[in-house]
């Protein structure tokens, strides 16, 4: 027999009940550290958030007098009668909370308050800034006294006042109505709707009462108006004769002249130097169906050579013409030639050719009737033009 209290047939039944013996504490170990264990951090967490939300609702944290387990709006200043949430009975854009004359409609810059002009408007003796209450009479500095009920409670028609924490002083130097700590123009009157700053309805910078163009987008520098476009300077145009005929145009651009001569001027002669050049025209022939001039044609077109002496800047032009007799083709050759024979006696008498020009036209330009002996006659002619 064996001393153990524990009897076993062998070391293989010992080491079977230690095994099974350490599986029962290891699953009872994380039946109470899973279970028992977590259940109970839980509950400690839950009594921690309900301790820390108690100490929250102890509070006032918009300090309007109305503990946060109370107020409806804990982080705006309201009334009792609103359940701690701002209100606005007179509709006057100034918060009950705010407002000196809750009841009466006033302006922002005035605490809420109409004009008083140093009037009682409650009637209760105390005016202006003596009257804490300006729109309901009281004896407490224009306030109502606290009253109680029967039921120890505050009457209802004084619980908006009575309820009203002191109102804290807010600076507002240029007296708009808004508090320098929210006014972005804080030395300057101004409207909310531009944060405390003066009008300026395009927001270009530049206030309405200074602003040349309140309804438009401009600049500073252009007290509010937009920027002039930038005038674009053409080039100065050469036009050394003044005519308004630009130099590269010009084919006198020393001297003025008209735009439908191309900027060249008449060539002022006398009158009996016209009658040269009508004669030259009218009585200049030829020998027939040839180019030689007769004698009489040369003396006339000596005269014109004489002219562009006289008129050294003077340029001239010969133009050649026929009547219909003939080929086409012939006539358009024979004016050529006429037009050029004129040319190169005038080269004789001293002028230089390249004053001088030449051009043939044939039968194409007639200035009289080619069915008859006259105007065939008419047709046969050499022009002269001097020009600048």
């Amino acid at each position: 027999m064996s001393n153990s209290p524990l009897n076993f047939k062998d070391k293989k039944d010992r080491n079977d009940f230690f095994i099974a013996l350490l599986v029962i504490l290891f699953f009872g170990w994380l039946f109470y550290f899973f279970g028992f264990q977590r259940s109970g951090d839980l509950d400690i967490v839950s009594d921690e958030i309900a301790v820390v939300d108690s100490a929250i609702d102890m509070g006032d944290s918009d300090k309007d007098g109305i503990p946060n387990s109370e107020d409806d709006c804990p982080f705006e200043p309201g009334l009792a009668l609103a359940n701690g949430c701002p209100e606005d009975a007179d509709g006057d854009g100034v918060d009950d909370y705010f407002d000196r004359c809750p009841n009466t409609k006033g302006h922002q810059r005035n605490e809420g308050c109409p004009e008083l002009n140093d009037e009682d408007l409650d009637g209760d003796g105390f005016v202006g800034a003596d009257d804490l209450c300006p729109d309901v009479a009281g004896p407490d500095k224009g306030c109502p006294a606290k009253t109680e009920t029967k039921d120890n409670e505050i009457t209802a028609d004084k619980a908006a006042i009575l309820a009203k924490p002191a109102k804290p002083v807010m600076a507002d130097k240029d007296g708009d109505g808004i508090a320098d700590a929210q006014d972005k123009c804080p030395q300057l009157a101004g409207i909310a709707a531009n944060r405390g700053c003066p009008s300026d309805k395009d927001m270009d910078g530049v206030y309405d009462k200074e602003d040349k163009c309140p309804n438009v987008k401009g600049t500073a520098a252009n007290n509010g108006c937009p920027a002039k476009a930038a005038i674009i300077e053409q080039p100065a145009v050469a036009d050394k004769d003044g005519d308004g005929v630009a130099d590269a145009d010009d084919k006198c651009p020393n001297r003025a002249g008209p735009a439908s001569r191309n900027g060249c001027p008449e060539v002022k002669m006398t009158t009996e130097e016209k009658k040269v050049i009508a004669e030259a025209i009218n009585k200049v022939v030829f020998l027939p169906a040839s180019a030689n001039l007769t004698e009489y044609s040369k003396g006339l077109v000596i005269k014109v050579a004489a002219l562009m002496k006289k008129y050294p800047d003077a340029k001239l032009k010969i133009s050649g013409h026929t009547d219909s007799t003939g080929q086409e083709g012939d006539n358009l050759t024979l004016s050529k030639n006429r037009a050029a024979t004129c040319l190169n006696l005038i080269a004789k008498q001293g002028i230089d050719r390249d004053r001088m020009n030449f051009e043939g036209f044939g039968e194409a330009k007639p200035v009289a009737d080619n069915n008859t002996k006259v105007g065939r006659q008419k047709n046969r002619r050499v022009e002269f033009e001097l020009f600048y």
